[in-house]
């Protein structure tokens, strides 16, 4: 079976049953700590798809990984016991992906990503929130991230948008046309 459709008809599951008990923005939260888990600690997911370890000790790391309590506690753990149960551990976080794009999808919220090369101050990601969240009409995820070999300018993407002002793209648009000009000499 394809792992995209997989992943959709898990995270739509646990969208659905998140929706039941009121707990889809927690689960939310939940789901971008997890996979902040899975992309630091690598051995995580070869550890949850190791046959040798039992049910039980996948079921109590991935527990001990993401903790909750209450009606969020018992709706990860539903999940996770599903998961384990129907030994799809290797879908795991492909699942928790389309969870959070199906979440924002419904939400009405945008993901912007702003690269720069020095760290922004609040003013300004304040400034830019607001222009960005009046000119979409949706609500704002900002992933900030610092690129110093950008040397100057922004790079802003939103979902699959891209704006690159730059001063490392405006320089190699400079190079390229000097050698396009230059081509035409020789």
């Amino acid at each position: 079976m394809d792992v995209g459709v997989l992943a959709v008809r898990y995270a739509r599951a646990l969208l659905d049953y998140a929706r039941s008990r009121g707990v889809e923005g927690e689960i939310y939260s939940l789901s971008s700590a997890l996979l902040e888990c899975f992309a630091d600690n690598p051995d995580l997911s070869r550890t949850l798809e190791d046959p040798l370890l039992s049910r039980q000790k996948k079921l109590e790391l991935l527990s001990s990984a993401t903790p909750a309590e209450g009606d969020v506690k018992d709706v990860m753990d539903r999940y996770y016991s599903l998961v384990v149960e129907k030994r799809r551990e290797s879908y795991l976080a492909s699942s928790l992906r389309s969870y959070m794009d199906l979440y924002r999808k419904s939400e009405g919220i945008a993901v912007v990503k702003i690269t720069t090369a020095v760290p922004l101050n609040k003013e300004m990601e304040d400034k830019i929130l607001s222009k960005v969240s009046s000119a979409l009409g949706k609500k704002i995820e900002l992933q900030k991230i610092v690129d110093p070999q950008i040397e100057g300018g922004l790079i802003f993407d939103i979902d699959d948008y891209r704006l690159d002002a730059s001063v490392a793209a405006r320089l190699r648009k400079i190079r390229r046309q000097l050698l396009d000009k230059n081509k035409r000499i020789v």
